[in-house]
């Protein structure tokens, strides 16, 4: 596939290990979970790509430890900005700050507040001014396309490879990326025009992520070794989960009672993934990057450990939050639906077009098994991976959209440039 030409793809094997990308020497490197699939359609698989590295910045938004202690790492990219300044580039061209030119020529429009401050030629009663002024609109190259350009060229390095956009800006900071910043701003704050306002908060955006030498290499690394964190916030957001103080209610609590101490001590909180309210129903979610999901050996399942505590939260729900309503239990796992094991696996459930299946049950056998409670069972599913990245959030639409809108620009470009060269 055209796309992955320049680009060498690998598959991380474990849930712990680095995920993301990088960049040396014109090459890049991509690794993503065994669960992300290649689709032909290469719209689609530019949008899934922008999308999972979007994705990364959800573990470094909340200050997760990561693989790397550089600038790139500590700090999220802003995906959607880089291509926003792309595709603006490639629908306006650079740009440029444009001043008022007056002169003496007829090229413009006439400013009569000027043309009536010359002197006036009187004929045979006539009032003639002879020296018209005109004015019109000049793009000035000034220190704020100095700074979109900047922008520009890091947009360029950090995603214009997966567009195969070979142009490249040789523009290099004259000032720091806080007086950038500060520049930036300060046109935002004299402007009422909403695409402008619009085009310097992408940006800042940009310009807020790096520091000056960042901007200055040519190597760039974003990456982190904790993507299963990713995928539960994923999880708890496309299931719209419970949050804040509301979520706390449901964090069983050990403690413990010392010989001479007058109050227990509290041990720690166990922490559910996912907590979701349906009506009467409490469905605890546990988001389980594990291996099932591609190599379909229950062995990849989640062990006892992890049913016993699924167990644990049901307990604790169904004696202190809710006794009269009903507690459900279920496993979440990610999978690839084009697998052809899964595909022509005839015992499971399939819903919605496959993107979730149902795989069956799991339990604990230190419990009354003939007569199980309902929080007792936890149920299996696996959520087809690209589903989830362009689900878990509505806007992840938004950013397909560009993608699409930049491909047809650059097979507009191309012909533009053929034409040009059988003119010439």
């Amino acid at each position: 596939m055209e796309i992955l030409n320049n680009v060498d793809l690998t598959y991380a094997e474990n849930a712990k290990d680095n995920v993301g990308i990088s960049f040396s020497n014109d090459r890049v490197e991509l690794v993503v979970p065994k669960f992300f699939r290649i689709e032909k359609d290469e719209h689609v698989l530019k949008t899934d790509i922008l999308l999972f590295l979007e994705s990364i910045s959800i573990a470094k938004k909340i200050n997760y430890k990561n693989s790397s202690n550089t600038k790139d790492n500590d700090d999220g990219w802003p995906i959607e900005s880089y291509v926003w300044l792309i595709h603006d580039y490639l629908e306006n061209g650079f740009y440029y700050k444009r001043e008022t030119v007056y002169s003496k020529d007829l090229n413009g429009k006439i400013s009569w507040k000027r043309t009536l401050k010359n002197t006036p030629i009187i004929s045979n009663g006539n009032i003639i001014y002879d020296k018209l002024i005109t004015s019109k609109n000049s793009p000035s190259n000034d220190l704020i396309t100095h700074i979109y350009k900047i922008c520009l060229k890091e947009s360029l390095e950090k995603v214009g490879w997966l567009f195969n956009y070979g142009f490249k800006i040789l523009e290099f900071p004259l000032i720091s990326s806080e007086e950038m910043v500060y520049r930036v701003k300060s046109e935002m704050a004299s402007t009422y025009d909403d695409v402008k306002r619009i085009r310097f908060k992408h940006m800042l955006n940009i310009l807020e992520k790096v520091d000056d030498q960042a901007i200055k290499k040519d190597r760039f690394q974003y990456q982190i070794n904790n993507y299963y964190y990713v995928f539960e916030q994923m999880i708890d957001s496309i299931f719209n989960g419970l949050s804040g103080k509301e979520k706390k209610r449901y964090n069983p609590t050990g403690h413990w009672m010392l010989l001479g101490e007058d109050d227990p001590k509290k041990a720690s909180d166990l922490r559910p993934d996912t907590v979701c309210k349906v009506d009467d129903e409490t469905f605890i979610i546990d988001a389980k990057m594990y291996q099932y999901g591609c190599t379909h050996n229950i062995d990849d399942l989640p062990d006892t450990q992890s049913l016993q505590k699924q167990v644990t939260y049901g307990e604790y729900v169904f004696n202190k939050i809710d006794r009269n309503g009903k507690v459900r239990n279920a496993f979440i796992l990610p999978y690839d639906k084009e697998l052809e094991s899964f595909k022509n696996d005839e015992n499971i459930y399939r819903y919605d077009d496959s993107n979730l299946v149902y795989i069956g049950e799991g339990y604990v056998d230190w419990t009354d098994v003939a007569n199980k409670k309902d929080h007792e069972r936890i149920f299996a599913f696996l959520i087809d991976f690209n589903y989830l990245l362009n689900h878990y959030t509505a806007k992840n639409k938004m950013l397909g959209n560009l993608a699409t809108k930049i491909d047809s620009l650059l097979e507009k470009d191309i012909n533009n440039r053929k034409e040009d060269n059988i003119e010439d």
